[in-house]
């Protein structure tokens, strides 16, 4: 297991270093309602002053792109979203060529689930530009939520072809491709030229991004919280019990860099 200590002298030792990390659940605390998710005060000025100081700082979330320009458009902090088949650019945002051809799945898919669940209590649909997603954190019964919603997940699932994927309380249609954290995060590693990079994350969509970073000699930073996936807490790297405690890393780390 790597120290913070550890982690913060490998990413001050020299060039080429980049830290990327994910949103909800690292940068952000979990919320009831996703849509309200947003970085912590502080966060901003913090991310900030490490792009100076790093080859690299990037955040690569499962939202949609648009949804970290709208919270973290942060000078030099590079956003890839959709679990990176979205870039954000001087241009634009730049999706993988193979990501479109299934957006039209995903749309239909993504209708569907609505029709069905946008009347049940406690229940979200959330649309996420290259992949869609259901919620039910805010169910009074989450136990039954999940019961009745997993076989019309499966449904549509299989209707469009597209990938499953659970999470805290949420499961997950994406497009069916071989794309995921960790081959995003080898991408950012190429295009940065980084030599030391390390990632934050919290769940376990995060499992691909932390095998990269450690496959490279990196650092894994695992955020927890307290339903944290059992796979997710035997990661090995440095441990954090929620954001605020990574956030106070995140000044050290900038202390160190200073």
């Amino acid at each position: 297991m790597s120290s913070d200590n550890d982690v913060i002298h490998a990413l001050s030792s020299g060039p080429g270093a980049g830290l990327v990390m994910d949103f909800d659940g690292v940068l952000s605390p979990i919320t009831d309602d996703p849509a309200k998710s947003e970085l912590m005060p502080g966060t901003e000025k913090i991310l900030e002053s490490l792009a100076e100081k790093l080859s690299a700082v990037a955040l690569l979330s499962g939202r949609p792109v648009s949804f970290l320009a709208e919270r973290a458009s942060i000078p030099g902090v590079h956003l890839y979203g959709s679990y990176g088949l979205e870039h954000l650019t001087a241009d634009g945002i730049d999706v993988l060529r193979e990501a479109r051809e299934w957006a039209a799945a995903v749309d239909a898919a993504t209708r569907d689930l609505h029709r069905e669940l946008d009347d049940v209590d406690g229940v979200h649909v959330e649309d996420k530009s290259l992949a869609v997603a259901v919620h039910w954190r805010r169910a009074p019964d989450r136990e039954a939520a999940e019961t009745s919603i997993a076989p019309l997940v499966e449904r549509v699932r299989y209707t469009y072809g597209l990938r499953r994927e659970p999470g805290k309380l949420v499961e997950e249609l994406r497009m069916p491709l071989d794309e995921d954290k960790g081959t995003a995060l080898h991408r950012i590693i190429r295009t940065h030229g980084l030599r030391t990079v390390a990632y934050a994350g919290d769940d376990r969509g995060d499992l691909p991004a932390f095998e990269a970073a450690l496959a490279t000699g990196g650092y894994a930073l695992v955020v927890e919280a307290s339903d944290v996936a059992p796979e997710v807490s035997r990661v090995p790297g440095t441990h954090f019990h929620g954001p605020e405690e990574f956030q106070t890393w995140l000044k050290e780390l900038y202390d160190s860099l200073s």
